[in-house]
């Protein structure tokens, strides 16, 4: 049963449901392998993930293979003009079904030949005739949920999950009435990071607490940016104001346009649990940074950038930017908190949550923190 939340006007030393009253996250969610593996299960393979971009699967019999964990997935565009997904493996003796990207009707297994076709049900199996009792139909391909998101295709491997329109459907129409065509956006690039820390440390960042500090070139002082965000059930909206003039005093590095209106300031969105959506100052673009934990203290951060057509210079001065310049600054401080919360002088801090929710305020993290701590502990705080 959850426990009572009792208003205080005192800060309580542990994490709270209150973001103004609450600790961070106790250390050793950071850095214990059990937690991580209690993140896979409860968090991971229940929620949507990304599986690829749709423009990989337009036509019938299209498809893309992906990888959450150590769980292999298909997803291939059926002959009916479905999306549908399954786990990529073979039904006779585990083989993985089908590698990379293309366009099959039927998938056949190169282990022993056995073939499936786009809705998953088993066309043929050599000797089957002769096999007592076999049927076909009993070994179709086991199907995981499969919806499409903006220009993307995303997977839930829990079967009794909230449909992605239902938890999300309200950020994709916030995206779509800046950009209402990004259901056509194509891939440019992807920029990889391998980082010594762990998952979370990349969504803690959702605060701007930290921005003059750690990226003084864009936020120096305080009339240069402010900050709006907003939080839902399952996602955040946040809008960093650009303010040209005063831009204009700092190095052409910060990302920043006067040329195109499509974003004039700078969007973050937060999908839950571990995604960040970027539409950034000047031409249409759109960025998806999927978090994945590869282990309880790295992760593989990923940047993929999309765009109407082929980037502009001023579009690939962007990513650079974000690559080369904006990211390494956060990379170096998140690197140094992995060390840090192994300290046994430290074990708890206190999120910076002010009243009114200001640009500087730490309110975006413990809305993370606390979806993180519910989908491990329940509502019992």
């Amino acid at each position: 049963m959850a426990s009572q939340i009792v208003p205080t006007d005192k800060p309580t030393g542990t994490f709270h449901p209150i973001a103004e009253y609450s600790a961070t996250l106790p250390s050793h969610y950071y850095c214990d392998p059990a937690i991580y593996e209690r993140e896979k299960e409860n968090i991971f393979y229940r929620s949507w993930q990304y599986a690829g971009a749709l423009e990989h699967l337009q036509n019938p019999g299209d498809y893309i293979t992906s990888q959450l964990f150590d769980q292999q997935i298909l997803v291939v565009r059926a002959k009916d003009g479905a999306l549908r997904a399954f786990y990529n493996v073979c039904m006779h003796r585990g083989h993985i079904l089908a590698e990379g990207t293309g366009n099959k009707t039927i998938f056949t297994c190169p282990f022993h030949a056995w073939s499936y076709d786009t809705t998953g049900a088993l066309k043929a199996a050599g000797n089957a005739e002769n096999v007592a009792g076999f049927q076909l139909e009993d070994f179709s391909l086991s199907e995981i949920r499969v919806e499409e998101f903006l220009n993307m295709a995303f997977v839930n491997l829990n079967p009794e999950a909230q449909t992605m329109h239902e938890m999300v459907g309200p950020l994709e129409d916030e995206i779509l009435s800046y950009m209402p065509d990004v259901k056509t956006f194509t891939h440019a690039r992807t920029d990889v990071f391998e980082l010594k820390c762990n998952w979370k440390f990349v969504l803690d960042q959702l605060e701007c607490y930290h921005c003059p500090h750690i990226h003084p070139e864009a936020m120096a002082a305080v009339d240069i940016t402010k900050r709006d965000s907003w939080e839902y059930d399952w996602w955040q909206s946040h809008i960093s104001y650009i303010d040209d003039t005063a831009m204009d005093e700092y190095d052409n590095r910060v990302l920043r346009s006067k040329d195109d209106d499509t974003f004039k300031d700078n969007h973050v969105w937060y999908l839950w649990p571990n995604y960040l959506i970027l539409g950034q100052p000047g031409p249409a673009n759109l960025s998806i940074v999927p978090s994945i934990p590869t282990s309880a203290e790295s992760v593989r951060v990923e940047v993929i950038n999309f765009f109407p057509g082929e980037p502009s210079p001023e579009s690939i001065h962007q990513m650079d930017t974000l690559r080369d310049f904006v990211f390494p600054q956060d990379t170096a401080a998140m690197e140094r908190q992995q060390v840090g919360v192994r300290s046994r002088g430290y074990k708890q801090g206190r999120l910076m949550v002010d009243k009114e929710h200001s640009w500087r305020s730490e309110h975006a993290t413990h809305h993370f923190d606390a979806m993180v701590w519910e989908a491990l502990n329940g509502p019992n705080y």
